[in-house]
């Protein structure tokens, strides 16, 4: 009789049962492998969120659905670094190769002395301050100041000292690099009393 009224009842009145889904996620809590999804997250059959790409991001964070395994690792959003790919990094190489190198500027001021001044007069100051804007303009181009003064060690000296003084103008006032201005004296190779600044 218990039996058949368990299977079949005429006479008693058995309640619904009732099975929690806290998340909502479908699955009941007791068989919910991750009981706290975030609400309108897909979930498997166990309640654990859809890892689609299997990259650890679960589905409703992950911002690249669909990641190659080759570009995993991914970040906090799921979205990987893919390698580049050959053809890329053969033009890039090509790109680099073909492009232009800045030039640098050809003419700059020459700088005179009368007799055997070594200071820079106003109007000298003046050409530097054009030929420093020129360099700053160019930061990777370098300059050589080339004096020529006489066979005697006297104007030797004086010429070293004028180089001396426009290297000096250059770096301490117009704050050009020491290391992008070079010095040469050559004898005989000019008029003595001017200092030619030539790119290199």
């Amino acid at each position: 009789y218990a039996y058949g009224e368990i299977n079949n009842p005429k006479h008693m009145k058995l309640p619904k049962p009732i099975m929690d889904d806290t998340d909502g996620d479908g699955v009941i809590d007791q068989l919910d492998r991750e009981p706290n999804t975030p609400a309108g997250s897909p979930v498997d059959t166990h309640g654990v969120s859809l890892d689609t790409d299997g990259d650890g991001v679960p589905d409703h964070k992950d911002k690249q659905l669909i990641t190659p395994t080759e570009c995993q690792p991914v970040d906090a959003d799921g979205v990987g670094k893919c390698p580049e790919p050959a053809c890329c990094t053969e033009l890039r190489k090509t790109i680099e190769e073909m492009t232009v190198k800045p030039v640098c500027p050809t003419s700059y001021p020459s700088v005179s002395f009368s007799g055997n001044t070594v200071a820079l007069n106003a109007t000298n100051k003046g050409l530097l301050t054009a030929c420093a804007s020129q360099l700053k303009s160019n930061p990777t181009c370098t300059v050589t100041l080339n004096a020529y003064p006489e066979a005697s060690k006297a104007s030797q000296a004086v010429a070293q000292k004028r180089l001396d003084a426009i290297k000096a103008h250059l770096v301490e006032t117009e704050g050009i690099s020491a290391d992008r201005i070079s010095t040469n004296a050559e004898v005989g190779g000019g008029d003595k009393n001017t200092v030619d600044i030539k790119s290199n």
